[in-house]
């Protein structure tokens, strides 16, 4: 008897009533995100938290990266062409707004309207762009300025003038100095491009484009990669979105880095959210959202690292998409408010989305595939007045602007697809080495 009495006390010893909160077993989210390791640790750690304390439940995050935005969407987009119900992810988590632009065009993602507290706290719109889509599919979380960063002693060393265009990439005496991505990886990358060319036309654009091309010492994977090696002198300016540029200007001092967004030639565009169609944990989406777009958990954004709801180990270096939070005296970049930024560019979002695909692969093929002969003419024709005959080579496309609407509509078709981007290669190969080998 004493035994049986014994062996029903370390079974309950070891397994704790069904009315205790911790005996339920664990809830899941599941997230695709190009975000990198510092804001999935901080967001990881302060949701648990947050999940814990309002529903006395533990739950588990798993987050999943292909490399990148475009990345990502490709992997989302191939699962749904396979299980179109849904792909047992919940959540599509960063790279701008085009992503999810493009998803909702596809029918991938479900809507979702916040609390109405939290929605009057954020603003329809901010410089002309959406925050958060009309119809309650996305959300922006964060909000994102791109611009150029760039080593004040490294330029100093080199006696270079410091940029404050985007056409000024292209100056000739930055050859092999800057530092830019494959836009095909990296979303904030693809969306310099895009406001590039939606900032200076489609020619001035390309122009603009090919010169930094010409300039740029070679194209990274990783966005974030870029900034760090202009901090350490390896290129002496880049393209850089926000965030990155921030946080080496906070590691590396004013003094050693600056940071400019063209005025008039840059647009601050919302880092969105979105719950993909078939969602499993479809109630945690909404919450994990909801817990996004709070005051408190704005703040993480923003704040010191240490501070009372700041971030543990990694300062996060981001734009709330929230008003309010600006108010707050401890935030880092006390003088940096996107919401009172007048000098921003008419940006055509939808046209952005359209051409997402085509525009990658027009730079993978016209630029980055050729990058070694694109280089070597641009090294014999920079110095060239801009009406000289080479010159104007250069900067010529396979196609004409007003194909892109038959090309976009069309490039679904991989044969169709693959046929015209070996035809832009093989052009683009035999333009550069015409230049190269002119006497």
């Amino acid at each position: 008897m004493k035994i049986r009495i014994f062996a029903i006390l370390l079974l309950l010893i070891s397994f704790p009533p069904i009315s205790s909160p911790l005996a339920y077993s664990k809830e899941e989210l599941i997230i695709i995100s190009p975000h990198w390791e510092g804001v999935q640790t901080e967001l990881t750690k302060s949701f648990k938290e947050w999940y814990l304390k309002n529903y006395g439940k533990e739950i588990n995050l798993e987050w999943i990266d292909q490399g990148g935005t475009s990345d990502d969407l490709r992997f989302v987009e191939s699962l749904f062409a396979k299980t179109p119900k849904g792909i047992d992810i919940d959540l599509f988590f960063g790279g701008g707004m085009d992503p999810y632009l493009r998803l909702k065009d596809k029918g991938l993602l479900q809507k979702y309207e916040v609390p109405k507290e939290i929605l009057e706290k954020i603003p329809a719109l901010c410089g002309g762009i959406p925050n958060y889509d009309k119809e309650f599919y996305w959300y922006g979380v964060v909000l994102s300025g791109f611009g150029v960063l760039y080593n004040k002693k490294a330029l100093d060393y080199l006696k270079l003038p410091y940029p404050e265009s985007w056409a000024d990439l292209g100056n000739s005496g930055y050859f092999s100095w800057v530092g830019t991505a494959d836009p095909s990886h990296s979303g904030s990358m693809h969306m310099m491009y895009e406001i590039i060319l939606q900032a200076y036309g489609w020619e001035k654009g390309w122009k603009a484009i090919f010169s930094l091309a010409g300039n740029t010492k070679y194209f990274s994977a990783s966005a974030s990669q870029v900034a760090k090696d202009t901090s350490i002198g390896e290129v002496a300016l880049s393209l850089c979105i926000d965030s990155y540029a921030l946080a080496q200007i906070q590691v590396n001092g004013e003094e050693n880095m600056g940071f400019i967004m063209p005025k008039g030639a840059t647009v601050i565009n919302p880092d969105a959210i979105g719950i993909l169609k078939g969602a499993s944990n479809l109630d945690n989406a909404q919450k994990f959202i909801d817990f996004l777009l709070s005051y408190d958990s704005q703040l993480i954004w923003m704040l010191p690292k240490g501070a009372k709801y700041g971030p543990t180990q990694f300062p996060l270096n981001r734009l709330s998409i929230r008003p309010d939070v600006y108010d707050n005296p401890e935030i880092l970049f006390k003088k940096v408010n996107p919401y009172e930024s007048k000098d921003t560019l008419p940006y055509n979002s939808e046209l952005a989305s359209k051409r997402w695909e085509i525009l990658n692969d027009i730079i993978g093929s016209c630029i980055i595939d050729c990058h070694g002969e694109l280089k070597k003419a641009w090294s014999r024709i920079k110095d060239l007045p801009e009406e000289d005959n080479l010159k104007q080579k250069f900067f010529e496309l396979p196609f004409e602007e007003n194909m892109q609407k038959q090309i976009w509509e069309s490039w679904k078709d991989p044969i169709y697809r693959n046929e015209h981007t070996n035809k832009w290669l093989n052009f683009s190969r035999n333009k550069f080495k015409e230049i190269y080998k002119e006497n």
